[in-house]
């Protein structure tokens, strides 16, 4: 995956960067400019309902911080990841590397 930044619009909240759960290694690293909260999340981001793709309802969690992830890198199949809480302007960089397996 190239290099992705999304800003923090009005709400604080980035848009969500959709992550390769099929990338093994899996490993995502990521850097915040600002104030927020990184979140990520296990949902589906292409769920399909009667056979037609419909719009995902993300649950999200504070991205973890103990191994195998650190501050600023994941290490766990993650669907996708955004920026939450800030200020307008606040950006989130995410570059995720791999071989696809």
């Amino acid at each position: 995956m190239r290099q992705t930044t999304v800003t923090a619009g009005v709400s604080g909240a980035t848009s969500a960067v959709v992550l390769d759960q099929y990338q093994n290694p899996f490993n995502v690293s990521y850097v915040k400019t600002g104030s927020g909260t990184v979140q990520v999340s296990l949902t589906d981001p292409y769920p399909v309902v009667n056979g037609d793709f419909t719009t995902a309802t993300f649950t999200w969690v504070t991205a973890p911080t103990t191994s195998p992830n650190a501050d600023g890198f994941l290490g766990q199949p993650y669907r996708a990841i955004r920026l939450s809480g800030g200020t307008s302007g606040d950006t989130l960089t995410v570059v995720q590397s791999g071989v696809k397996g």
